[in-house]
């Protein structure tokens, strides 16, 4: 059977081009220069992101010789080339890998290195990144409409990561450029409260199998959602009535006796696990933030509770230092952030005789 001349040209080309192609990317991955210098043969290797690595000879077939046995090491990983700059996303990666899971609230942690990971800073060198280019990419958070404490917190792992190349991960000629720049000014605290009607609410139009029994407890002990999320049946005392919280988030523990309204709250769940709530924080916020725009709630998050519960403990009449111990504040100035007293309770206390 007769070929046709032009199909046959055209795979010839597309062989070509096959081979060039292969011949670039060869080029761009490994390069070697010879140079005769004061009576010797210098022989250079480079490759991309890497320092180079040089030897001098008298001959120019041992250079060669020599250069082609340095390529086979490298290839087979006998020799480890650092790179000379190293792109900030992968150590962004590496952090995700080795840092977060040793951290409390993983998950929301590795969602924001994935959206950092978006943004033009992971595509620089961690040894060109300026102070402007950390307020580069804080300046397009606030645009994009991020709240004040949000922006903190996507600094503050850059600012992390940052130590933690230095100390740990063998940068220790960079500075930190994340602490030389402004954090956004934390808004005056809100005093924002959830009534028994809107918490009903809440708890009515949740799709989640376990949200209801979490808004609950955390309205009857003012624990944080992280706590709440990690309970097992182990740190907790049924007939003494308490529960021994030992990670919490200033990691020191404490004792949190339990109401009448939290013991019936803990007696109605599940024992079918080791866990109260076999569930993660960040899926327990997002079931939280559905149930209040089904609701019609409006300015509200899980974290809100705290607040409304903390105030009510000093409705309550229980003093400061009473609730300090059972919220596990350390400072009084933040314990009064989350405090918010009604003007009804202050009048009927003025009033009363």
């Amino acid at each position: 059977p007769r070929v046709d001349s032009s199909i046959l040209s055209l795979a010839t080309i597309l062989k070509l081009l096959k081979s060039f192609v292969l011949l670039l990317s060869f080029q761009e991955k490994c390069m070697a220069s010879f140079r005769k210098r004061n009576g010797k043969w210098q022989a250079r290797i480079q490759r991309k992101h890497s320092p180079s690595i040089s030897q001098s000879f008298y001959e120019l077939d041992t250079a060669k010789k020599w250069v082609r046995k340095i390529e086979r090491e490298i290839d087979l990983g006998l020799i480890l080339l650092k790179p000379s700059k190293t792109p900030f996303s992968y150590l962004l990666i590496r952090y995700q890998k080795e840092i977060l899971p040793l951290k409390k609230n993983t998950q929301a942690d590795f969602f924001r290195v994935n959206v950092i990971l978006q943004y033009p800073l992971s595509k620089l060198c961690i040894e060109d990144i300026k102070s402007y280019d950390v307020a580069s990419f804080r300046d397009n958070l606030i645009v994009k409409g991020k709240a004040a404490n949000t922006v903190r917190l996507y600094l503050a792992i850059i600012s992390h990561l940052f130590t933690v190349a230095k100390t740990e991960w063998g940068f220790e000629l960079i500075d930190n450029p994340a602490l030389r720049i402004r954090r956004p000014k934390l808004p005056q605290s809100a005093d924002r409260r959830l009534s028994d009607e809107e918490i009903k609410l809440i708890c009515e139009h949740t799709q989640s199998l376990y949200l209801a029994n979490a808004i609950k407890l955390a309205l009857h002990t003012g624990m944080r959602l992280s706590e709440i999320i990690f309970l097992n049946w182990t740190m907790i005392n049924l007939d003494n009535r308490f529960i021994r919280l030992s990670i919490t988030k200033n990691n020191e523990s404490r004792i949190i006796p339990l109401s009448e309204k939290a013991l019936l709250v803990i007696n109605t769940i599940s024992k079918d696990t080791q866990r109260l709530f076999p569930i993660n924080p960040h899926a327990i916020s997002v079931a939280f933030r559905k149930a209040c725009k089904r609701g019609g709630i409006k300015n509200a998050s899980f974290h809100t509770l705290r607040h409304e519960a903390i105030s009510r403990l000093f409705e309550k009449g229980l003093n400061p230092m009473e609730v300090s111990a059972i919220s596990g504040h350390k400072s009084m100035q933040v314990l009064k952030r989350y405090t918010h007293i009604k003007t009804s309770y202050l009048l009927k206390r003025m009033n009363a005789k």
